[in-house]
């Protein structure tokens, strides 16, 4: 097992994997996305979530392949998630790798969130978009699913198969599919998303478990994420922390706890950076609603739930100061 290189990996490195894979170039997944392909496997990179969506799009035209999440999710390999997915192959139990995987989120790229709890023998996966998705979070929901079920049978070498799957969105024309590949009852069009697994699976041992392996890993791991907060700016590690609680935005002294810093500190790394705690929440919350507005059809008062408010008229004048223009005549631009 070679870990000199295997640092923290990003999702556009393994989209342009498993399309190279499928006889595309970079070029033509990465058209129109203003990415250097040379940039891609750089440690740390991060696309912006309209080059997600750019590239999610172009790899469902090139391919034709309305399944295609399905299938990338299936393929991922422990090895593809850098020194983090050795640090669950090295695991005692599933349950370590759980935890190993929640610890280290920041090496993870997400398009959804997953929000989980255990109640009794039942662990529950909630989805969250982690941006607009628009059409594509069929897509995104896809890939997530099989890409649990793959690295989770890999790691314990057993079929991993969740008990019943509830998606938000309508029954796809392959929605066959969904049955054969999940194996269990599916339900569509629902509130939630949510995808239930057997809990007492958390047990499974882990086939490849070393002690020495998983600490050196998990120290690996440890020592990435003090980079990432050493070299990132402050506000941009804000930005992502806020980004992964969808719907909640705290105050300035929460984060700075959340930080482990003090908020007095926090305001001074903020000013340095020029910009306040507020004015950073508003323009996250902007740019939010731009694209809530731009790529999907939810209405204003679900949107200003995603965003926080605690009441649609607070989100409909805060919109008004953001664009001058009402949340009505921006949709109908």
């Amino acid at each position: 097992m070679n870990l000199q290189r295997s640092d923290s990996k990003n999702k556009i490195s393994y989209y342009l994997k498993r399309m190279a894979y499928r006889g595309f170039s970079e070029s033509e997944v990465l058209d129109g996305c203003s990415i250097r392909s040379s940039a891609n496997p750089s440690e740390g990179f991060r696309a912006a979530p309209d080059q997600y969506r750019k590239v999610i799009s172009n790899m469902l035209r090139l391919t034709g392949c309305e399944s295609l999440g399905l299938e990338l999710g299936a393929e991922i390999k422990v090895s593809d998630l850098g020194v983090l997915g050795y640090a669950t192959l090295s695991s005692t139990t599933l349950a370590q790798a759980r935890t190993v995987i929640h610890r280290y989120h920041n090496l993870n790229e997400y398009l959804v969130l997953p929000l989980d709890h255990i109640h009794g023998n039942k662990w529950t996966c909630e989805l969250k978009e982690m941006f607009p998705l628009g059409g594509l979070i069929r897509f995104a929901t896809e890939e997530f699913i099989t890409r649990a079920m793959a690295l989770s049978s890999t790691l314990t070498d057993r079929e991993f198969l969740p008990l019943e799957v509830h998606l938000q969105y309508p029954e796809p024309a392959y929605g066959s599919k969904y049955s054969k590949i999940f194996g269990c009852p599916i339900y569509f069009d629902q509130p939630k998303t949510l995808i239930h697994f057997d809990a007492r699976r958390l047990d499974d041992p882990i086939v490849m478990a070393d002690e020495d392996v998983f600490s050196l890993c998990d120290q690996l791991c440890s020592q990435l994420i003090k980079q990432q907060q050493h070299s990132d700016k402050i506000s941009e590690r804000i930005r992502y922390i806020l980004l992964n609680m969808p719907g909640s935005f705290i105050g300035l002294n929460e984060m700075a706890e959340k930080l482990s810093i003090s908020p007095r500190t926090l305001a001074r790394r903020l000013r340095s950076e020029g910009i306040t705690y507020q004015e950073l929440i508003n323009t996250l919350r902007k740019e939010l609603a731009l694209e809530y507005l731009s790529c999907t059809d939810l209405t204003p008062k679900e949107i200003s739930y995603a965003l926080g408010f605690s009441n649609v008229s607070n989100f409909r004048r805060a919109f008004k100061s953001w664009t001058g223009k009402k949340v009505s005549e921006y949709r109908q631009e």
